[in-house]
Parts: C-alpha cells; sequence; structure tokens
C-alpha cells in the first residue's frame, strides 16, 4: 500500500497569522475607542453637573435672600417663617429643597445682624452613581432705603429756575442748626440717580455724583455736576409691602378744626399712639410729642403736615401709606422736623403725587409706581428736605433738594444684598 503525504501550505498558515494579529489589532483599536468615548461621556457628564451643582446652591442662597427680604419697608423680618425655624447652633435652617429630579440644595444662614448665608448644592449622575456638591458662602448688608437726594426709575426732568441739590446732617452740629437744614452748613452728597430714561438738569447745578443706568442718559450743561458721573447704576426699587391693618381704627369725615399743642388749628391732631385707615383724606394733620401714628390713606389728599419737634431729635413720627391711585400737596407746608420723622410711601397703585402749592418739605417720599410733580414754587425759592424717589420726577418750581444724610444710619432700610460671595 502505498501513503500519500500532503504537504502544509505554509502561505495558509502565515495569512491565518496575519487575520489574526489584524483582528487583534482592529479589536484593540475599537475598545481603545469605546473607552475613549467613555472618558468623553463622564468629562461632559460631570462637567455638567459640576455647573449645575452651582446653580442649586446659588438657588439655595437666593432663597435665604427672599426670608431675609420679605418686602420693602419691613423692618424686622420673621427669620423663622416659612419653615426655616429657631436658630441652632447659631443658624437659622437648614431649609433643603429638590429643584430637579437629580437636583437639590441645602442652605442654612447665621443668627447675626448682618447674617452669612451657607449654601450646598447637590447633583446626582446617576450612571456614575456619584453626587457632586458644591458649597458658596455669601457674606450681606443692610441698606438704607434712601441714599440720595433723589432718584426715579425713568425720567428726571427738573425745568425750574435755579434749584440745586446738595446735602447736609441733622445729626451733626457742624452740619445743621438745632437739627434744621442751613445752606451755611452743607456737603457734597447731594446725589441724583436714574435707572434709565433721561435726566434733564436744565440750568441747574449738582452738589454730589450722579448716577445713571446702563442705558440712561444725561442732558447737562459745563460743570454742573460737581461730582462723579457714574454710568453703571444697577439699583432696585421694591414695591412697598402693604401694612397689617388688623386692630387699625377707621377715621370718617368731616372733622372740625382742632387747636393742636402748638397753637395752630388742624383737621387731625394726635397726641399718642395710633394707627388708622382713613378713607378719604382732606385737611392738615398734626402729630403731637412721643408720638407713633400711621395712617393708610385710601383716597384724597393733605394741605399741610406738622410732626412735633421743629428739628430737635424728639420721638415724633408720622407714617403714611397712600393706596391713592393720586395723592396732591396742598400749598401748606410738610414738615417732619427731621426727615426720618416723615415718611410717605406710595402703595403700586399710588400713580401720581402732586405738589400744587408754594410750600417747604421735610421729610422722605418713597413711591417707586408714582410719577412725581411739583409744580410749586412761585418766585421765592422752596427747601425739599430729606430724600425723594419715584418713577419718574418732574420739577417746575423753584425747589432746592437737600439730602440729609441721617438717612443713612436712622432711616428706613430696603433689605439685604450680598457684599461677597466665595466658594468653599
Amino acid at each position: 500500500m502505498k501513503f500519500v503525504i500532503q504537504k502544509q501550505n505554509r502561505q495558509r498558515g502565515s495569512a491565518l497569522m496575519v487575520t489574526l494579529f489584524v483582528t487583534t489589532a482592529l479589536l484593540i483599536g475599537i475598545g481603545s475607542y469605546l473607552l475613549l468615548i467613555r472618558a468623553q461621556y463622564v468629562s461632559v457628564a460631570r462637567s455638567q453637573a459640576w455647573n449645575v451643582a452651582m446653580t442649586m446652591a446659588e438657588s439655595g442662597a437666593e432663597e435665604a435672600l427672599a426670608q431675609l427680604n420679605p418686602g420693602a419697608l419691613v423692618v424686622s423680618p420673621d427669620r423663622t417663617a416659612n419653615g426655616w425655624g429657631s436658630p441652632a447652633a447659631g443658624f437659622y435652617g437648614p431649609v433643603s429643597r429638590v429643584v430637579a429630579s437629580s437636583g437639590s440644595y441645602s442652605v442654612v444662614f447665621s443668627d447675626v445682624t448682618y447674617p452669612t448665608i451657607y449654601s450646598t448644592g447637590y447633583v446626582t449622575v446617576p450612571n456614575l452613581s456619584a453626587t457632586l456638591t458644591r458649597v458658596i458662602q455669601v457674606a450681606t448688608t443692610n441698606v438704607p432705603l434712601y441714599n440720595v437726594a433723589m432718584a426715579a426709575r425713568t425720567n428726571i426732568d427738573l425745568n425750574g429756575n435755579g434749584p440745586s441739590a446738595n446735602s447736609f446732617n441733622s445729626a451733626l452740629t457742624n452740619l445743621s442748626i438745632n437739627g434744621r437744614y442751613t445752606n451755611s452748613m452743607t456737603a457734597s452728597n447731594g446725589d441724583i440717580a436714574v435707572l434709565y430714561g433721561t435726566l434733564d438738569l436744565g440750568n441747574h447745578d449738582i452738589v454730589g455724583d450722579v448716577y445713571l443706568g446702563p442705558t440712561a442718559t444725561l442732558n447737562r450743561g459745563t460743570n454742573q455736576v460737581y461730582g462723579t458721573i457714574y454710568s453703571d447704576y444697577n439699583y432696585d426699587f421694591p414695591s412697598v409691602t402693604p401694612p397689617n391693618t388688623t386692630g387699625w381704627f377707621t377715621l370718617s369725615a368731616p372733622f372740625l378744626p382742632t387747636l393742636a399743642p402748638d397753637g395752630n388749628l388742624y383737621t387731625y391732631v394726635f397726641t399718642n399712639n395710633a394707627d388708622y385707615i382713613v378713607p378719604n383724606m382732606s385737611g392738615s394733620i398734626y402729630v403731637g410729642t412721643n408720638a407713633h401714628v400711621r395712617l393708610l390713606i385710601q383716597s384724597g389728599g393733605t394741605q399741610s403736615a406738622v410732626v412735633a419737634g421743629n428739628g430737635a431729635p424728639v420721638d415724633s413720627k408720622l407714617t403714611i401709606y397712600v393706596a391713592s391711585p393720586t395723592f396732591t400737596i396742598g400749598s401748606g407746608v410738610i414738615d417732619g422736623g427731621r426727615a426720618a420723622n416723615l415718611a410717605y410711601y406710595g402703595l403700586t397703585n399710588n400713580t401720581a403725587i402732586n405738589f400744587s402749592g408754594n410750600a417747604a418739605f421735610t421729610g422722605t417720599i418713597y413711591a417707586p409706581d408714582a410719577a412725581i410733580t411739583l409744580t410749586g414754587g412761585g418766585s421765592d425759592d422752596y427747601d425739599f428736605v430729606g430724600s425723594c424717589i419715584g418713577k419718574s420726577i418732574k420739577l417746575n418750581g423753584h425747589f432746592m433738594f437737600h439730602f440729609d444724610e441721617e438717612l443713612l444710619t436712622d432711616g428706613p432700610s430696603r433689605g439685604y444684598i450680598a457684599t461677597h460671595w466665595a466658594e468653599l
């Protein structure tokens, strides 16, 4: 028997080895590419989650600021409200919120005069089985409601003859006479601010700075602004929070003139602490020494208002909340003694305030939704002492604006703002 031995083809063996090598190399390449894609996915997912965690932390800080600022003129906000509870270990909270399916925050703020906020944002990345956290620290301060002689959301139009703006300080003997303004003791903080629109100075001088919003414009002559002109003004004018009128009395007209302690006749004479709703205000107002009076005026106007003290630091105060669409101030003197002692607050539906007479004004006006028009003055100059803030201000008379710097320390607050922000 004859056996036939078949020889193996070396070329076929080499081809098989090459195929195996190429296949292995391709598999390694594909695996490496897939790993690279996964690494990129993980990097993108972590980066997105990292950014969202900061958004969560900032959301917590915003809630804390909202808790500290329930509205303009709230002197002592209830820090325990809205689920924050009483402070523990020096902090209110924590308050925790789930913002999205994978995002949340936890926030606390310190129990001090100027709270510090600590907010932690959390974001879970399900595919990575990881939770990313970022912590921010926000320092705050409480700022005064009045810090300029006059300010408006929109236009300020000074069309009178010769008014100007400067400042004094009713609490200092070198910048006032018995708390009263005098043109022989002045300072250069008669600032004016316009958020947007136009500030038209006419022929008038501003002994202070001018603050303009980024889109606001200034019409002025040469050397009319003695201070600096800024064009980056960014300031909020929060609406007035209406008072809680539970327990307030209602005053119904008509009233007979009453002799006040100062020897003059007034329509309304208040010598004790009291809160009243006035359906229709008409006539004049007097507030006696050591009396704190709050009035919610639903319609009408007043001829004059006097708060006892005549500039002396007495504990007398008149606070007027106006709900009427239009409020008119007549020809009588509006005199709070000191600016901080007489406050006019226009609620959201108070859209117009008209000065129709020739008289001085000592007090403050905060009516961010009202067009304020001062048409008095006649041939004389009259002093507007304090501060005036409205939606717009138009001046047709001889008013001289004098900012009382005491409002910076003894006036109402607009609330807390952030002064410093840092990531921990």
